[in-house]
């Protein structure tokens, strides 16, 4: 923590939280009434991953007033080099970065995130990850290495579920994770340069589905029970539908074979036209550098559009200097980077 700042950073108690939720709410709560915005913001501080792993951070000044806030969620990565170099490492999630309009332009986000790098690094975390639709220049001064995003679209079109599919329910997926362990130990294994894994854990894929029942209660519709989708060859998706646009994102895409591909995709927009939604997407997912085979190209999701975003940057400050910088991060797939 810097000793010669007038500003203090620290965390956030329930109330102050509830607080800056309203905040939250005037500046990403479009389509979702208030009422129901702040219900679900309760929900999501009730859950396992939020009690667990979910800290608010207020960068307040010496008259105790709040002039920046952000959000972290821990996790765990592994990170793997030549010679079967495997550790389990601290990982934040940045979210949620906020400064309101009338505080904005006086470098206070630049010196929230200076300090939360300061303490995180403190605590040995070994890297932050940072998502947003705005202010790349500003990540970058904060010390963010930042990969603009690619994504795979299809539109819905009236696919049945397929066959071949088995449907995925929330109480199926931590079994199902415990495969990630796994997958990932193989796969570092075969990495010649550094790399990082998170496995998505079933905490977060909780976490996720809550926000998706709430999207659906805000467009008058019953949330889906279904999470995912089984391939016949043993891989899997899992999805979401929490964004604001009537879209069905990829969570999860771990095909085994081109066969799984094909019938991982038709379950995903069936589902998707289950819940009158448009597209699917997938992030990232056609994006190969041949060292993570579920980003190889016939394990695509066949007939997809793959265009770039202009903005929705992942970023990553790394913190740890004993370990050189990972060039492969595998993520969820909403999330992902390669």
């Amino acid at each position: 923590m810097s000793q010669d700042s007038i500003y203090q950073l620290v965390q956030a108690s329930h109330v102050e939280m509830a607080q800056r939720w309203r905040h939250h709410y005037h500046a990403w709560g479009s389509g979702i009434p208030l009422e129901l915005y702040l219900r679900r913001e309760e929900a999501l501080n009730d859950g396992e991953l939020c009690r667990k792993a979910m800290r608010m951070w207020l960068l307040k000044n010496d008259c105790d007033e709040i002039l920046a806030s952000c959000e972290t969620y821990a996790a765990r990565i592994w990170y793997g080099q030549a010679e079967g170099d495997l550790n389990g490492l601290k990982l934040e999630t940045v979210a949620s970065v906020l400064v309101e309009p009338r505080l904005r332009g006086q470098g206070y986000a630049g010196e929230l995130l200076k300090q939360l790098s300061e303490r995180l690094k403190f605590e040995e975390v070994a890297g932050v990850a940072l998502y947003s639709d705005v202010g790349p220049g500003l990540y970058r001064r904060a010390g963010y290495f930042l990969h603009p995003a690619r994504e795979s679209i299809r539109v819905v079109t009236g696919e049945p579920w397929p066959d071949a599919a088995d449907e995925i329910t929330l109480a199926q997926v931590a079994d199902l994770l415990k495969e990630e362990t796994r997958h990932v130990h193989t796969r570092l294994a075969m990495t010649s340069v550094p790399s990082i894994v998170e496995v998505p854990t079933a905490e977060r894929i909780e976490w996720f589905n809550v926000r998706s029942q709430f999207r659906a209660w805000s467009r008058g519709q019953q949330p889906p029970v279904v999470v995912g989708a089984r391939g016949p060859d043993g891989g899997y998706v899992l999805w979401t539908a929490d964004a604001p646009e009537a879209a069905l994102h990829a969570l999860v895409w771990r095909p085994r074979s081109p066969a799984d591909a094909a019938v991982l995709a038709q379950a995903a927009l069936a589902q998707a036209g289950e819940q009158d939604l448009q597209k699917v997407i997938w992030w990232d997912a056609d994006r190969d550098t041949g060292l993570d085979p579920f980003r190889a190209p016939e394990l695509q999701p066949p007939g997809a559009m793959a265009r770039d975003r202009e903005s929705s940057l992942p970023m990553l400050a790394w913190l740890d200097d004993s370990r050189p910088f990972p060039l492969v991060w595998a993520g969820i797939e909403r999330f992902g980077w390669s």
